[in-house]
């Protein structure tokens, strides 16, 4: 080969080598740009040199890596935006409801103090406005926040669907670069950036094919790019629950929903704090606004305001129709149109979470409950069918008519009733939410001062000739009271107490296996003559003949009531049937000396008795109320409960409603130590999402800086190699001003 030919390609491919350095060194600056590399090849038979092919420095394994962090640490970023948020909106006294609630029971100790004052009474009715309004304040803060990644759901899935419309169009140019031998480094490197920026979006897989096209895949290899084709992202509302969108991908015709599929990117880590932490903050701001509304109205109503009328509700009844109504959502797609609610019975029983309820087919069920995956299913013991809806009154029973298509299924302290045209069909789908809605549903009902129930309405008082040490209280067991201890048979106040010697303590009177006496009155029990002879006589019903040793008849025929207890009146006696004895059998109750207090008996106005073993701090439960005696009592002490007639002073419901702020009513924890847990929870998930995205930025940055090494232009190295190729093209110039030099002197010897 000649020796101009020679340098003509060593010029050529020196240049060329100059070209490339130029094109590093112009993009040291240029985001995604990977530097290229000159390879040079020699030519057989000392025949010179050629530019084969100009490499790009890159590093594919490194790179998916780097997309892996992106979708990781973008993921852990956008959990940690919303979780601070929400953390600051729980924990600043501005929104936060632990501090309404100091002010709300701050209030009431106001009231405690001065029950009779209204100004005191306006006081507290505000308190409650003003905790009512942060309860719904704060409701409303935490749902906009579902708002906001709604919006962000929808403006990412925009740039998704520009992104991998660019991807599909850089495969289409790299294809046909690859096609024709062309390959441009920079098609790559724009391809390798899209994909990069994609990953700060959502959670990917590729795969690369013999063109050098790359297909994209997201959730379980849905396809999002495949080769020269972009399918369209999109966002659907959620099948249950229309106020969250979830994301969709259309293939075709055909939209999937692939929300549960999604990972990583901004995306992932939006759906996994919408589904990890907001819902359930909502839940529990719910079940704290339950318990509190339902046990504050429960003792109000035990209460008696200035008027003397029994309390009202504080708060909004739990059990409203619309709030029943609420706490059921269809699916869309359900092929039965169900009417459906749900009733608190128990609020101490109700979990903080949201179920899922799907018929398996017109006969089954599964119920399960999304904080621990706890099922229910009729199709296995877990739960206990009964013979009908009124009869399901306890946790794991159910009622389903499978004709009807009317279901009651009770779990969790609360009742679930649906009702069909017919039988449920296979796939239907229901989501429950008991407590979901009461944060922001919760109200103030009363708004009148003098209606605040501070006084207890029944109140007690002892006999001045008491010689004992006992002492008698009563509290209200039942809103309902006024009703239930009018009921004839039930003790009605006003009612008196008194205590005898109980038939069956030694050394008073003997008693038999089958009837026990008891003294009622240790006055008229002196005019008794024992041993006492009791004969039952069968019939309907049976009577009891009792005659004393003397022969005196004490009764002729008694009758027992509906306590099973026959009095014997004017002989101080009472006698208790523990079993119906046989026709004609005789018992004898004889007398001794011990005169102990063993037995309580209490008496109305309207001739009703009660009597029953007394034991020191054991309630005797009422129609409605019950009465303690505590300490000892002598014979013949005597206490009576009358209604609290003009009693306005009295602050005894007041104290027990005050009482509630410390009682542990939710999962042993009272309202604001339930709701500083969930402040305290809500902390910690955010303060290891920060701790999480820290790491994934460190990391990040240290893969991206890896990289920046390899496929990173150097501007020393470059100029280093700017020199050698200089050089080198100057070289070669030389040798071909050599050749010219030489056919020169060629020509000239001729």
């Amino acid at each position: 080969m000649s020796l101009l030919l020679l340098g003509t390609q060593s010029l050529q491919a020196n240049q060329s080598a100059l070209a490339v350095t130029g094109q590093n060194i112009s993009n040291v600056n240029t985001e995604g740009y990977s530097r290229q590399r000159p390879v040079f090849e020699s030519r057989e038979g000392r025949a010179g040199v050629v530019l084969e092919d100009v490499d790009r420095i890159a590093d594919a394994f490194l790179n998916r890596q780097i997309w892996t962090d992106s979708a990781t640490f973008s993921s852990y970023d956008a959990f940690e935006d919303f979780a601070n948020e929400l953390d600051n909106l729980l924990a600043s006294d501005v929104t936060s409801v632990s501090k309404a609630m100091d002010d709300y029971f701050g209030a009431l100790q106001t009231a405690v103090d001065d029950p009779v004052s209204l100004p005191n009474r306006e006081l507290f009715i505000a308190q409650t406005e003003a905790l009512v309004q942060r309860f719904n304040d704060l409701d409303a803060n935490i749902r906009r926040q579902n708002d906001t990644i709604n919006g962000r759901l929808e403006s990412n899935v925009a740039a998704i669907n520009v992104i991998s419309a660019n991807i599909a169009q850089l495969n289409q140019d790299i294809a046909v670069a690859q096609a024709s031998g062309n390959v441009n480094s920079e098609l790559l490197d724009k391809r390798d950036a899209e994909l990069e920026e994609l990953s700060t979006y959502i959670g990917f897989t590729t795969i690369e094919q013999p063109t050098g096209e790359v297909s994209v895949f997201v959730g379980n290899g849905e396809p999002l790019v495949v080769g020269l084709s972009a399918n369209q992202m999109t966002t659907l509302f959620s099948p249950a629950d229309s106020s969250q969108l979830n994301i969709g991908l259309q293939i075709g015709n055909s939209v999937g929903d692939i929300t549960n599929q999604l990972s990583g990117g901004k995306i992932g880590g939006v759906i996994d704090y919408r589904d990890d932490i907001l819902g359930d903050t909502l839940d529990e701001m719910g079940r704290i606004a339950l318990v509190l509304a339902e046990t504050m109205n429960s003792q109000h109503q035990k209460g008696m305001d200035l008027n003397g009328a029994a309390g009202g509700l504080i708060f909004t009844d739990i059990n409203s129709a619309s709030a029943v109504s609420s706490r059921v959502l269809s699916a869309r797609d359900n092929a039965t149109l169900v009417t459906a609610g749900i009733t608190i019975n128990d609020v101490t029983a109700l979990e903080a979470a949201e179920y899922s309820l799907e018929f398996n087919d017109g006969n089954t069920f599964t119920l399960v409950r999304g904080d621990d995956e706890q099922r229910w299913s009729n199709s296995n013991i877990s739960l206990t069918q009964v013979a009908s809806a009124s009869d399901v009154d306890q946790d794991g029973e159910y009622f389903l008519d499978t004709v009807s298509g009317d279901m009651t299924l009770r779990v969790d302290g609360f009742t679930l009733t649906m009702s069909t045209p017919g039988a449920f069909a296979t796939g239907d789908q229901f989501i429950l939410r008991p407590t979901r809605n009461a944060a922001s549903e919760i109200s103030a009902e009363i708004n009148i001062a003098s209606q605040l129930a501070l006084a207890a309405p029944l109140a007690t008082s002892a006999s001045a000739e008491n010689t004992g040490t006992g002492t008698i209280s009563v509290s209200i067991t039942d809103k309902d009271y006024n009703d239930l201890s009018a009921v004839p048979g039930a003790m009605t106040p006003p009612v008196n107490v008194s205590f005898s010697p109980l038939a069956t303590a030694p050394g008073s009177i003997n008693s038999t296996n089958d009837i026990e006496a008891r003294v009622t009155n240790s006055t008229d029990l002196a005019n008794v003559q024992f041993p006492v002879t009791v004969t039952y006589t069968a019939g309907a019903p049976g009577t009891y003949a009792v005659v004393d040793n003397g022969g005196t008849t004490l009764i002729a025929a008694g009758v027992a009531d509906g306590n099973n207890q026959v009095n014997v009146p004017g002989y101080g006696l009472l006698l208790d049937v523990n079993t119906v004895p046989q026709n004609g059998e005789t018992y004898q109750i004889s007398h001794m000396s011990d005169t102990g207090v063993m037995s309580y008996v209490l008496t109305d106005g309207d001739g009703d008795r009660m009597v029953g073993d007394y034991t020191s701090g054991q309630s005797i439960q009422l129609s409605g109320y019950e009465i303690t005696i505590n300490n000892n009592p002598n014979v013949n002490d005597k206490f009576t409960v009358n209604p609290n007639t003009g009693g306005v002073s009295d602050n005894r419901n007041a104290l027990l409603m005050s009482d509630l702020q410390s009682a542990k009513l939710i999962e042993g924890a009272s309202y604001q130590d339930k709701y500083g847990q969930t402040v305290e929870r809500v902390g910690t998930q955010a303060a290891v999402a920060q701790v999480n995205a820290q790491a994934g930025k460190s990391v990040l940055d240290s893969n991206k800086e890896l990289r920046a090494s390899i496929a990173g232009v150097n501007l020393d190295e470059e100029a280093a190699k700017l020199v050698q190729y200089q050089q080198a093209y100057q070289a070669s110039a030389q040798l071909i001003r050599a050749a010219q030099t030489i056919f020169d002197s060629l020509l000239q010897s001729v």
